[in-house]
């Protein structure tokens, strides 16, 4: 299947459930020691998920809680939000 050169990849946000372009949302994955960490390049491999810009969704996935729960597994830091 051919994509053409528009296509832009839609992502939907584990807070509030929002459909957005990928450049409209911030990506968090876990690093190899569990911690998860702000991907800003979208260049981080492994598992990860999708937040809003807006501040409230990233403060929310943010908390290592609600990622836990989106992934069914234990952090062991929080993330970074800066």
């Amino acid at each position: 299947m051919s994509r053409g050169k528009g296509h832009v990849p839609v992502r939907t946000c584990a807070v509030c459930g929002a459909k957005r372009s990928k450049e409209e949302m911030v990506r968090f994955v876990l690093s190899r020691d569990k911690e998860l960490v702000r991907d800003d390049s979208g260049s981080g491999a492994g598992r990860g998920a999708y937040a809003c810009k807006v501040s409230s969704c990233i403060e929310a996935l943010a908390d290592r809680r609600r990622f836990e729960r989106v992934f069914r597994l234990h952090l062991t830091q929080r993330a970074e939000t800066g």
